[in-house]
């Protein structure tokens, strides 16, 4: 069963941000200490994913601490089970002993497992494309149970998913599925990170993936952006800057990633570069103001 928190009063956001913080550390550190301070004698590669976790703590922490009821479920994306550990264990569910054991013989799985998992797990999602689709059928399965004996519950089913796993031919055979659509207890949530485990997407295809769910009768909702793009997005050259990130290739978007302040302040404008003087012009091209904050906050976010 998911380990519900359940408190009197919604927390604050402040409050959920420094519990974000905390699920941050502990599921990152666990993936360190299985790579660098546990003793590996075989030098073999341990792994454990921790961007694809660093992906989902916001929307696990607001889960996990504000919404889940005891009667919902979640199906947690393979890449994320540390973010699962470190959840389960500031709520009490993980003894602090099995930190230090991800990935090891007998210690935390890599993917969640209600068979090898000592922590609460809905749903084993190792099985890439099975375990995402499988809140599908366990809403199916509570309706028949509620109908035939009573007393199911009535909790919501969710799946969190990468958007890497769209590609099992599973997915989109149950998506499809006439008895899906009436299935208003379920909510998928893709993780759109626009990066893969051995590769840059060459094309994220949003629109194309948004139109297969639409067309399969889902109700699609897209969060694209936080609050401080949309910040810099409210300011002078606003505008320019979020038609400049919406029409951007994702191979150009990974390298700006990569970017230094300066390069960024020179290749974010993209065509919109600076002109070159006519003759006998004094002006001169500068960056709009959202940009070059955009630029300085792209330096910070790598500040420890």
């Amino acid at each position: 069963m998911t380990n519900a928190h359940v408190t009197p009063m919604a927390p604050s956001l402040e409050a959920l941000a420094a519990v974000e913080r905390r699920v941050l550390w502990l599921s990152a550190a666990m993936v360190d200490h299985a790579n660098r301070v546990r003793p590996n004698p075989s030098g073999m590669k341990v792994g454990g994913h921790q961007a694809s976790s660093a992906s989902m703590t916001t929307i696990m922490t607001a889960l996990w601490f504000h919404s889940l009821t005891a009667d919902d479920r979640v199906s947690v994306k393979p890449h994320a089970s540390p973010v699962l550990h470190a959840i389960n264990y500031l709520l009490g569910g993980l003894d602090s002993s099995y930190l230090s054991s991800l990935r090891a013989f007998g210690g935390l799985q890599s993917y969640p497992s209600r068979s090898k998992d000592p922590d609460p797990v809905d749903y084993s999602t190792g099985s890439v494309g099975i375990g995402a689709t499988a809140p599908l059928w366990g809403a199916i399965a509570r309706r028949y149970v509620d109908g035939r004996f009573g007393g199911a519950g009535s909790g919501l089913q969710y799946t969190l998913l990468g958007h890497a796993e769209l590609d099992e031919g599973a997915i989109w055979e149950a998506v499809q599925d006439p008895m899906v659509t009436d299935l208003g207890e379920v909510v998928w949530i893709v993780d759109l990170n626009r990066q893969s485990l051995d590769r840059v997407v060459p094309g994220m295809a949003v629109d194309r993936t948004q139109g297969m769910f639409a067309a399969a009768g889902w109700q699609v909702l897209t969060l694209k952006y936080g609050r401080l793009l949309e910040d810099l997005f409210a300011r002078p050259g606003g505008d320019a800057l979020r038609t400049r990130i919406d029409a951007m290739a994702n191979p150009e978007y990974q390298r700006l990633l990569r970017c230094t302040p300066e390069h960024l302040r020179e290749r974010l404008p993209g065509r919109a570069r600076r002109p070159s003087p006519s003759p006998g012009s004094s002006r001169t091209w500068t960056t709009p103001r959202s940009w070059r904050h955009c630029a300085i906050s792209a330096d910070t976010t790598s500040a420890p």
